[in-house]
């Protein structure tokens, strides 16, 4: 029997037009059709009116169902979208210790209770976020405790002027003496802060018999870092502090012509990260010489041969010189920058405290009089140098042998493209096996490295550091390099050279920019819409319309608020300053459970995400060891083969250029806030560096000897002429070299001037005061 117009029953649409739709909704409106179409008799003609009104009302029915769900889909992106970038501050917080989202309540309970009765000086809240379902432990502490602390490590701090000027490790019981020592928000830095609340947090001691489940702890043990290494703990991160990382991204980041704000830096991410800039900053400067003398030889190349040669030998000449002035002008001013930010006096090795993996005799120390393992150097060296020396020469032969092949058997298909018995896309195919090669083996060599390293049981994390990076840029220089010796010394192909040195040079700093600062911060932006679509995909459509609702009138309203209204709130805020920062009470929804008499608050944010939590979830800054390679690296490209390719210099500098602003974009928008480190200078690298000018000296005095210039100044000489030539300019460049090295002093004569003057006021300052006590006394 056929349905007519009269067959629908008003009611019964109005209510699956007025009820949510779903994505199952779809099937009905196709069921409902099929069944239509079945109803409607053989005989009856398909123009019907009657027909064709109710085909039209349940197609319009079907529209509108879609569309709806259409629209429900992408609100639900939309609003997973707005969340990532509406982050309500964290306050009241220093540094988060976050736990895996499967821990229970007895573990969180164990640490919690010997935090509280082993280390007062830390304040602890623990909350549970239930958009990512992970632990956290909130951590700061007192300003009392905090001067304690900075006692305790030692901060260098500006005394004031009577007293002799200058700066000097801060004394708790001498806190008078300390410029500026009565303002709380000003004294201390966000990053000593941290650096203070990590101290108290490592600083806690397992008892006799401490044990959780089946993690025993020895007596005097630091519990948190042998918790981190059995992934009991997750992570340990210092917050980031909104306002001086909004200073950053405007006058660092953004600000792409401007000097950097060294200073600023220094006090937000500590003296390690501030000098890698310091020394990328004074790097690209310097490069500024050879990129634009480069530039002119690159114009003149082509006028003339002999033309071509002598700019060749005297470019090469200037490598070896640059190169070490460089270094020389560099140590100086590192040393300027350790004596400004108060770190040119190193500690002593035996006052740090032992790595979290270090393993050994447990003795008392004669120093701390603590209990740390003891593990005999006679040891270690055995295994350095009886185990790991002979696997990494293993390793380094594969590589060289398997990338000599690849090497051969590129020319030997070049050979045959350009002789026409293959095609020319063959030329490509060794060059494609290389990379993948190249890839695989740098994962391999990698986690050999790693493994050997952790075998050899360094006592430090500056010495495990140091050997790692030893080991690693042993393989690098192989690996970046052997393609281009191959060329100059075997193929003694000029041309050739030049090519393999611009298209290794240009597509390592792409890749390497992209790779560091693009990737991570499309992944992490990624991460985050994961999380937020996750928390929208749960609502109802009600709820859903509810809050775009709101977040539209909360736009609309936080744009026409003002800056100054903003800065008068922050200025009614406690005044913490550091990791401590605000958020208005009512911005979150904060429910408490009881376990164990103590409270854990789950925080349920709506469509925002805490502060805390988004940076939980943020990939974790691997320290400067990249950043470093990256530049070694180039500098090696720059000095042993530019004069083969002049434009290596220009092509470092524009790249050096974009990679200062990168590299503070990765810092500020991508990566969890690093802990500040204390170091004195760039460490191992600097000796790194030296290193690859002494291998630039031999270099260039090798291109020299084979040089079409030396056969014509010495036409007739042979292999033996040539080699003893090549021997004697080398050995007269590194004596130059190293007689320059040796005039220049290491430290600045103002810096030891004015370490020496401030000594003096120091004295007479303390003689004052010792006199002014007997008179008292008298």
């Amino acid at each position: 029997m056929m349905r007519n117009e009269s067959d629908v029953v008003p009611g019964e649409d109005d209510d699956s037009s007025s009820r949510p739709l779903l994505a199952s909704d779809e099937e009905p409106c196709a069921r409902e059709n099929e069944v239509f179409s079945q109803e409607r008799s053989p005989g009856t003609p398909c123009d019907s009116p009657s027909w064709m009104v109710g085909l039209r009302h349940r197609a319009k029915l079907c529209r509108e169902r879609l569309l709806s769900q259409k629209f429900a889909v992408t609100s639900q992106f939309v609003v997973s979208a707005k969340m990532w970038n509406r982050t309500i501050p964290t306050r009241n917080c220093d540094v988060l210790t976050t736990f895996p989202a499967q821990t229970d309540d007895d573990t969180l309970m164990w640490v919690l209770a010997r935090l509280r009765a082993r280390v007062p000086e830390l304040n602890v809240h623990v909350r549970h976020h239930s958009n990512t379902g992970v632990y956290g432990f909130y951590l700061t502490a007192s300003y009392e405790h905090l001067l304690r602390g900075a006692e305790e490590l030692a901060i260098r701090k500006p005394i004031k002027s009577e007293y002799g000027g200058g700066n000097k490790e801060f004394v708790h019981e001498d806190q008078e003496y300390f410029v500026g020592v009565d303002d709380s928000s000003t004294f201390l830095t966000s990053e000593e802060r941290q650096s203070i609340v990590r101290h108290f947090l490592f600083n806690l001691r397992a008892h006799q018999g401490d044990q959780l489940d089946r993690i025993r702890f020895l007596e005097g043990q630091a519990i948190v870092p042998v918790l981190m290494s059995r992934c009991v703990i997750d992570q340990v991160l210092p917050l980031h502090c909104p306002e001086d990382l909004a200073h950053l991204r405007e006058h660092w980041v953004q600000a792409f012509f401007h000097s950097q704000p060294l200073d600023r830096v220094c006090a937000y991410f500590g003296v390690k990260i501030a000098l890698y800039f310091a020394y990328l900053g004074h790097y690209t400067k310097a490069l500024l010489c050879p990129a634009f003398l480069g530039l002119l030889f690159w114009l003149l190349e082509g006028t003339h041969q002999y033309t071509d040669d002598v700019c060749f030998v005297l470019f090469a000449f200037f490598n070896v010189a640059w190169a070490t002035l460089y270094l020389e002008n560099w140590k100086r001013k590192g040393a300027e920058y350790a004596y400004k930010w108060g770190t040119l006096d190193k500690e002593d090795e035996l006052l740090v405290e032992p790595r979290a993996l270090f393993h050994g005799r447990i003795v008392r120390s004669t120093v701390t009089g603590r209990f740390e393992p003891l593990y005999p150097s006679w040891k270690r060296n055995l295994f350095r140098y009886f185990v790991s020396l002979p696997v990494i020469l293993m390793c380094l032969s594969v590589v060289f042998i398997i990338l000599w092949w690849i090497l051969e058997l590129q020319n030997w298909v070049n050979i045959k493209v350009h002789s026409g018995a293959t095609p020319f896309f063959c030329k490509f195919l060794p060059k494609i096996l290389l990379a993948i090669c190249i890839s695989l083996l740098d994962d391999v060599y990698k986690k050999i490295a790693i493994w050997l390293n952790n075998k050899e049981n360094h006592r430090l994390d500056v010495t495990y550091e140091n050997n790692l990076i030893i080991k690693l840029v042993l393989f690098q220089f192989v690996n970046s390099f052997l393609s281009l010796f191959y060329i100059a010394f075997y193929l003694q192909d000029m041309q050739q050279l030049k090519d393999q040195l611009a298209a290794l040079l240009i597509t390592r700093q792409v890749i390497g920019n992209i790779r560091e600062a693009v990737l991570p911060y499309v992944m992490e932006k990624i991460k985050l819409f994961k999380i937020g679509y996750k928390v929208v995909e749960a609502m109802s459509p009600e709820t859903l319309e509810r809050q775009i609702r709101e977040l539209e009138e909360n736009d609309k309203r936080s744009q026409s608020s003002s800056r100054e209204e903003e800065e008068e709130k922050e200025g009614r805020d406690d005044g913490w300053r550091g990791g401590q920062s605000r958020s208005s009470p009512d911005s979150d929804e904060i429910l408490t459970r009881k376990v164990c008499n103590e409270e854990i608050e789950e925080v349920k944010t709506g469509l925002t995400l805490g502060q805390a939590e988004v940076e939980a979830c943020m990939k974790k800054y691997e320290d400067t060891f990249e950043d470093y390679l990256e530049m070694l690296i180039q500098f090696g490209y720059v000095t042993l083969f530019s004069s083969a390719f002049p434009m290596a210099a220009m092509c470092a500098l524009l790249n050096n250029i974009i990679e200062i602003r990168s590299d503070a974009f990765k810092l500020c928008m991508t990566f969890q806030r690093p802990f500040g480190q204390r170091v004195e200078n760039i460490g191992i690298w600097q000796h790194g560096l030296e290193l690859m000018s002494i291998i630039a000296v031999m270099v260039n005095s090798a291109l020299i000897g084979i040089s079409d210039l030396a056969d014509r100044l010495f036409p007739g000489w042979g292999t033996v002429e040539r080699i003893v030539f090549i021997v004697f300019l080398e050995h007269f460049v590194l004596a130059v070299k190293f007689l320059v090295a040796y005039a220049i002093p290491d430290i600045p004569h103002k810096v030891a001037e004015e370490k020496a003057r401030l000594e003096f006021l120091r004295r007479e300052a303390l003689k004052k005061m010792k006199r002014s006590l007997r008179i008292c006394r008298r």
